[in-house]
């Protein structure tokens, strides 16, 4: 207990009952929320399964297995969807498309669009000349749409709506080495977390002097991060090994608290973060469970 008092250990008490709960063949990897629209990506059933919360947001609406709403494999629009990477959420974008969507990356180079309210998943097109070499990782922010390029080093800024021509968003003097990049967040600056637990934050193309607060132990296994929007002044740092989320000011680096579970291994083989301050909830995935839990006061 004084250990725990020390690292302000905050316990999330329920872990109990998951909101989803996989079937053994399932490896999610990446939960998305939007409303009361769930989206998980899903590497062992090579799909994207859309589920639906209450108008309350507090349970399932059908708890039955989901909606797939793209799988590896699929053809849309003539182009086959490969092995699934990642997904985004994107923004009505005014003058040209009124409706929010889901985007899914592929190991191909491709970028899916999905929205329930038309039917199926089509190609987002991006012109006769795309450079990319091995796209990992989409965002977007303000309706522009990133694209991190682990191959070239480099992440490609779209303008809203427009995908024929990319900005390079590093500046040509910035020496950028992506291997090992694990998850990208946007809140104006850009976020990277790697696979050693390292978190890198740049502005305007060019690497801020920035490092998270090294008197609580770095993640071995850092599963995901999380960044507040603009205005939240909190990081989310999910750690596999340990089993915990460890929180920090976002401006300082400062180590603020850690959430673990009250009882009880439920954070086993976590894998993906997504916290709604608005509605003071975070979603934990791990490779079995989805939990949704009320940030601790």
């Amino acid at each position: 207990q004084e250990r725990k008092a020390v690292e302000r250990v905050a316990p999330l008490y329920g872990l109990t009952t998951p909101l989803i709960r996989f079937a053994p063949d399932a490896e999610p990897q990446q939960v998305m929320v939007a409303g009361q629209d769930i989206y998980v990506l899903d590497t062992g059933r090579n799909a994207v399964t859309a589920y639906r919360l209450t108008s309350d947001g507090e349970a399932l609406a059908d708890p039955a297995e989901g909606q797939v709403v793209l799988r590896s494999g699929d053809v849309v629009d003539g182009v086959t969807a490969g092995p699934l990477l990642d997904l985004a959420w994107q923004a009505p974008v005014p003058g040209f498309d009124d409706k929010s969507s889901l985007l899914v990356l592929d190991a191909n180079n491709n970028v899916f669009r999905y929205n329930q309210q038309v039917d199926g998943a089509s190609v987002v097109e991006f012109g006769a000349v795309r450079n990319w070499q091995q796209a990992s990782q989409i965002e977007t922010f303000l309706g522009r749409l990133y694209v991190t390029d682990v191959g070239a080093n480099q992440i490609y800024r779209y303008d809203p709506g427009r995908y024929e021509e990319p900005t390079n968003w590093f500046l040509p003097e910035t020496v950028v080495n992506l291997a090992g990049l694990k998850s990208m967040r946007i809140d104006s600056d850009i976020w990277l977390l790697f696979e050693n637990g390292t978190v890198l934050r740049y502005r305007q193309g060019e690497q801020m002097p920035y490092s998270l607060d090294n008197s609580v132990t770095a993640p071995a296994e850092p599963a995901d991060l999380w960044v507040g929007d603009v205005g939240d002044e909190t990081i989310y740092l999910g750690d596999a090994l340990a089993e915990r989320i460890l929180v920090f000011d976002k401006a300082t680096g400062e180590y603020q608290e850690q959430f673990q579970a009250a009882e009880g291994t439920p954070l086993n083989g976590l894998r993906s973060l997504f916290v709604d301050t608005i509605h003071g909830t975070q979603y934990i995935l791990t490779d079995s469970n989805l939990f949704q839990e009320r940030l601790p006061q």
